[in-house]
């Protein structure tokens, strides 16, 4: 009776722990390595805003900025859809918003210039809480 017990405590808590893994840890950290590449690309994208008067080189670099906000726009929507509700609750709490930040990625590839980026930029900083000392 005691090894039924302690095997049906076992199969309970390895089930568990599969399946909090499973639903809840792993759309958790694609949402925040999405987030993170979001970051990365704004910083390592930041001189070729626009294609204003830039070489041949930044040209390719812009291009591949366009296609990457993009990309990013569609997996963190993606991704914020497959999160668990007591993390999107806490998002809101922190007052983070993926859907904004999808909606702002958008707005920043379809900008062709340093003015029109501005503000889809504020709105990307703000709604996943990236720093505001980061000069992107």
């Amino acid at each position: 009776m005691k090894e039924s017990i302690i095997l049906l405590c076992s199969l309970v808590a390895g089930g568990s722990g599969y399946l909090i893994a499973t639903f809840w840890m792993n759309p958790i950290l694609r949402y925040l390595q999405i987030r993170h590449a979001v970051t990365s690309d704004l910083i390592f994208y930041a001189n070729v805003i626009s294609p204003e008067n830039i070489s041949e080189e930044l040209k390719k670099r812009y291009e591949k900025r366009r296609v990457s906000n993009r990309k990013h726009a569609a997996e963190i929507a993606a991704s914020y859809y497959r999160l668990p509700k007591w993390y999107r609750w806490l998002l809101k709490k922190r007052e983070e918003d993926p859907i904004m930040a999808s909606k702002s990625l958008i707005a920043l590839s379809n900008s062709s210039t340093h003015d029109d980026a501005e503000k889809p930029r504020e709105w990307l900083k703000k709604s996943l809480c990236i720093a505001k000392e980061l000069d992107i």
